[in-house]
């Protein structure tokens, strides 16, 4: 007796489980990231309460979901920090991508501030918000007309304070007589 009501029991529970619904979630691999807009040659002007603060010139930019890419871009940033002594910090780059308040500079990177900074590299991430730049590659550049070469910059431009590996800095002296 008690056998066959274990086989009833089985069955009943069976045919039970076969009319319970079942989501079938199955993840599109084919679904790619499609561009919401996509902009040629624009020239984009981010204006604050005090003044014009950012200019972006690209030869074209494509909008996503939740980045932006711009490509043989040039971005000026416009200091608004009256106890800083420089005006203009300029990013060049072939592709950049902006994801928030992140920029990933890539190929043929050209970082300036006024004239007294200039660095030219393969790859940086710069944040607008922090104007901390890093990268783990090789660059070379000036500083105040002295050369400088090295790997791993960080450079923090609120602070004014740089550290990078393998430094070679030439100095140019003037001798006084």
């Amino acid at each position: 007796m008690d056998i066959k009501f274990f086989n009833y029991s089985l069955l009943l529970l069976a045919v039970g489980a076969y009319f319970i619904p079942v989501d079938n979630v199955a993840k599109n691999s084919d679904i790619k990231d499609i561009p919401l807009v996509i902009f040629e040659k624009p020239l984009m002007y981010t204006l604050n309460d005090k003044n014009l603060s950012r200019v972006v010139d690209a030869s074209h930019a494509v909008r996503y979901k939740s980045r932006d890419e711009m490509y043989d871009a040039n971005i000026l940033l416009k200091n608004n920090l009256e106890e800083k002594d420089y005006k203009v910090e300029t990013l060049k780059a072939q592709v950049i991508i902006k994801k928030g308040d992140d920029l990933t500079l890539r190929k043929d990177v050209k970082y300036n501030r006024d004239d007294f900074i200039n660095l030219n590299t393969d790859a940086l991430d710069y944040n607008i918000i922090t104007k901390v730049a890093k990268n783990s590659v090789p660059y070379d550049g000036y500083y105040y007309n002295n050369t400088i070469k090295g790997t791993n910059l960080y450079l923090d431009g609120t602070k004014n304070y740089m550290k990078s590996n393998k430094v070679h800095f030439e100095v140019e002296v003037k001798n006084k007589k």
